[in-house]
């Protein structure tokens, strides 16, 4: 069973249909569409494959600095945020990690390949996976890497950054990753906007918020001199060119379309998970994301309500491989209001 949600090609092959004949509610994607005026600028640059890219992508570091008021050399652009993800265990957990689960799970299979243990500190469905942080500030011990996803995959809950940045500062021995993949769609402040703490890294990706998990892209956000400690084991020409002027691209004109995201958000969201509610046997944990977690409190479990969709072509995602969770849970993220209603529609049928 695959350890992520968003398989449309496979998915496709499997059921011989057509990709554009299938909903995809299980990947955590922006439900606009591609972001106007991308497609024609990467059609524009497409000669540019027959050249190298630039070996550390300098210009769309350069605008990603500009735009967060960062220092240059405060940024590392890599091949999704994947990338660094594994990087990080090697270089600055030491001996240990702690995950706040239920969480995405590549940060514990990162772990096991740098052969990092990990402390689990685990969020429960009765207290709607809400994280208290003097509690996890009590599992500290100095020179650990803690990982926090926020909002978090694949519950949604949503953390105020004045409330985590004082975590992180007030606790300087103890290095913390904070995935903001999820971030750009609510309204929260970024870390981003904080002064950086020496103990301090940040993931920015692209793929969910623009749309694009094919081309790779994503940006680490750290002190220098912390970026430098694994900088001399990086692959050279890591990020592909296309990745490279997609970027480019989108943090020079994607901000209306980022804000037009939000919007659709706000008016969809609500009445959305309101109908989720009222369906027989499904509690929904209150989250802040473009997505959204359900638990099953009949005999009636995930991966049967995820296959009777399919036969309706409407992808959810089984989170009976998050750590934490089991098969009463799944997770569907918001398309289009068209695609909203038919997935109501086949879950009402089901249920």
């Amino acid at each position: 069973m695959s350890i992520h949600g968003g398989n449309i090609i496979a998915t496709a092959k499997e059921l011989s249909c057509s990709v554009t004949d299938l909903i995809d509610m299980s990947s955590n994607l922006t439900p606009l569409g591609m972001v106007p005026g991308l497609n024609e600028s990467l059609v524009a640059g497409l000669n540019e494959i027959s050249y190298l890219p630039e070996m550390d992508s300098e210009t769309l570091r350069r605008i990603f600095a500009r735009k967060y008021d960062l220092k240059e050399d405060e940024v590392f652009v890599g091949n999704g945020t994947t990338e660094f993800i594994f990087a990080l265990p090697t270089a600055f957990a030491g001996n240990r990690a702690i995950i706040v689960n239920p969480t995405y799970s590549d940060y514990r299979l990162a772990c096991k390949w740098a052969n990092v243990s990990v402390t689990d500190f685990n969020l429960i469905l009765e207290e709607d996976f809400l994280l208290d942080l003097d509690r996890l500030a009590g599992e500290f011990r100095g020179g650990e890497l803690v990982f926090i996803c926020n909002p978090n995959n694949p519950t949604g809950r949503l953390i105020d950054n004045n409330f985590l940045y004082k975590l992180i500062t007030d606790n300087a021995d103890t290095f913390f990753l904070v995935d903001e993949s999820y971030l750009p769609f609510t309204r929260e402040k970024s870390l981003l906007e904080y002064d950086l703490p020496a103990n301090l890294f940040i993931l920015c990706s692209s793929s969910k918020i623009y749309g694009i998990p094919g081309l790779r892209l994503g940006f680490l956000v750290a002190r220098s001199e912390n970026l430098r400690k694994f900088s001399g084991q990086r692959k050279p020409w890591g990020v592909n060119r296309m990745a490279q002027l997609a970027g480019e691209y989108l943090l020079q004109h994607g901000d209306d379309y980022v804000e037009e995201v939000r919007c659709f958000l706000e008016s969809e969201r609500p009445p959305f998970v309101q109908a989720l509610a009222e369906l027989k046997d499904i509690h929904v944990i209150e989250g802040r994301a473009n997505f959204i977690l359900c638990y099953l409190k009949g005999v009636l479990l995930a991966p049967v309500v995820r296959e009777k969709l399919l036969e309706k072509r409407i992808m959810i995602r089984n989170c009976v491989t998050f750590d934490g969770l089991n098969d009463h849970y799944f997770r569907m993220s918001l398309k289009g209001s068209k695609g909203n209603m038919l997935c109501l529609d086949a879950l009402r049928e089901i249920l």
